[in-house]
């Protein structure tokens, strides 16, 4: 069984604060976390770690987790779910506002003592809680026979607005259901709030719980227990001898004689003398103090114990808000790493062959640069570089025909010679190609004069003169091209390329910039 710890987690629940512990068990503030930042605090039962005879202890658990699902009353701590992980057992109970009465006894010392009708009124609340208990019955109908065993001051949950619930059905017994949790002669409880016959180990049925019940009556309305010796085995004693304790009016002669009938008809060693059933010692409650058991006494209630116990309560309210807002921030910082994780791992995992080349202004830049307004993301330098080479063809293109259309003749028309690039057997051309950028291209005049002769007739010149203009013109171009900017020319003003570099486009990248390889305007 792993060790628990603030913040481990058990199935859908958050452990938060530990607040109690005993034994072979332990109590955890906790919380059930959903959707939408809802949320709502629990308390979450545990085998405490390293608890011996596991498999017994589990087995009790689980008798314990069907027995209290089944008791649903206001005055009985609600069980919500029992659960498994990784190996632990849990139980989840309703979470209760308030404190153990073994708390309020101290707090009550400290204020005069526990005024007399409150007293009345929490042993009312769990004559009632213990009467649900023991009218527990199976799905046919037939008593199961519950016995707490364990009604003491540490099981008893009082609350700020006055309600108090019987917790912790753990060693309960079903006297209509054969177990063998419960060795011969064992004894489970706590001795000095146990009843003669759960001491001798003998039968015991709910006039046991009554015993216990009147013992907290006593402490409850004396301040004093009726068997307390000066140590366990005296109490013990005490309990099993057949001198009943001293009465609540010879210790107090202002103390209610109806009230002291009932308390030590509770505590009657023999089981067939004491009220048969906790409702019997509800109703004589009410006829011996009527006004502490009164609906609107209540509020009283609820005023005097959030005198007395109001500062511990905010106290663990504030120890239990700080945990959960620590662990809050925690799982926020957890997921903000874990998100710049994946994000770092999406972006850096993806090879650049599978990123498609996009301008600056999509792919994050607050502006287009200067000197190139498509120019790729940083990811994309070879692209970015292959598309500028391609912008810059585009552009020898477009300086070469308008030199080449303002020398034409007529109409201004180039020429196809003109439009075309040079064929791979001219000479001039190939001259051209090995000509450094920014030079003049050498004239193809000189070839042409020494051809013409004196019988030439005026077509000829006049293509002589033509041919020394179109090679003036490239010269011209060529200087052009050598100090031209980098800046692309807008697309309206670009000419048709001409159609052997178009195909050579578009045999240089599948991915070139066309409406019909991505639609729309780009």
């Amino acid at each position: 069984m792993p060790q628990l710890i603030a913040g481990s987690t058990l199935g859908r629940y958050e452990l938060l604060l530990p607040i109690a512990q005993g034994g072979m068990a332990q109590v955890w503030a906790a919380r059930l976390r959903g959707t939408r930042g809802f949320q709502k605090l629990v308390a979450v039962k545990t085998i405490l770690a390293g608890a011996i005879d596991n498999t017994r202890l589990e087995q009790m658990f689980l008798e314990e987790a069907e027995l209290a699902a089944q008791i649903h009353h206001p005055n009985v701590v609600e069980t919500l779910e029992l659960g498994e992980h990784d190996g632990t057992l849990y139980l989840v109970m309703e979470w209760v506002d308030g404190e153990p009465v073994s708390h309020l006894l101290t707090q009550a010392h400290e204020h005069g003592g526990l005024p007399l009708p409150i007293a009345v009124n929490l042993i009312g609340q769990l004559c009632q809680g213990l009467h649900a208990a023991h009218s527990l019955c199976d799905d046919s109908g037939k008593l199961l026979g519950v016995v707490h065993r364990d009604v003491s001051p540490q099981n008893v949950l009082v609350t700020l607005t006055g309600t108090a619930k019987l917790v912790d059905f753990g060693i309960a017994k079903v006297t209509g259901r054969a177990s063998n949790l419960t060795e011969q002669g064992e004894i489970k409880g706590k001795f000095s709030y146990m009843a003669p016959e759960q001491v001798q180990s003998h039968t015991v049925d709910r006039r046991s719980d009554i015993f216990a019940l009147g013992i907290l009556a006593y402490l409850l309305t004396t301040g004093k227990h009726p068997f307390r010796g000066d140590n366990p085995a005296a109490t013990v004693r005490s309990i099993i001898s057949d001198k009943p304790p001293v009465s609540p009016c010879a210790m107090n002669p202002d103390f209610p004689c109806a009230l002291d009938d009932v308390i030590m008809k509770a505590l009657e060693k023999a089981p067939e003398r004491r009220f048969a059933s906790a409702d019997q010692m509800l109703s004589a409650l009410e006829a011996a103090l009527p006004e502490a058991l009164d609906a609107s006494f209540s509020s009283h209630v609820a005023t005097y114990l959030q005198k007395v116990l109001g500062t511990r309560a905010k106290e663990r309210r504030a120890a239990i808000r700080r945990a959960q807002e620590f662990f809050d921030r925690q799982r926020a910082d957890s997921t903000s790493k874990s998100n710049g994780t994946l994000r770092a791992i999406s972006l850096d995992s993806i090879p650049d062959s599978t990123l498609p080349i996009v301008p600056e202004r999509v792919a994050g830049a607050s502006e287009p640069s200067a000197h190139n307004p498509f120019a790729a993301a940083p990811r994309a330098r070879g692209r970015g570089a292959w598309a500028a080479a391609l912008a810059g063809a585009c552009l020898v293109a477009y300086v070469l025909h308008l030199a080449v259309k303002s020398a034409a003749p007529g109409d201004g028309a180039p020429s196809a010679a003109a439009a075309l690039p040079a064929a791979p057997g001219d000479a001039a051309a190939k001259a051209a190609a090995r000509q450094p950028v920014g030079t003049a291209l050498p004239s193809a005049s000189a070839d042409s004069t020494a051809q013409a002769g004196p019988g030439q007739d005026a077509a000829l010149q006049q293509e002589t003169k033509s041919k020394h203009a179109r090679g003036h013109a490239q010269a011209k171009a060529a200087a052009v091209l050598g100090a031209a900017p980098a800046v692309a020319p807008p697309a309206s003003a670009v000419a048709p390329t001409p159609a052997p570099l178009a195909a050579a486009k578009a045999a240089a990248s599948s991915n070139a910039w066309d409406r019909d390889t991505f639609g729309g305007r780009h």
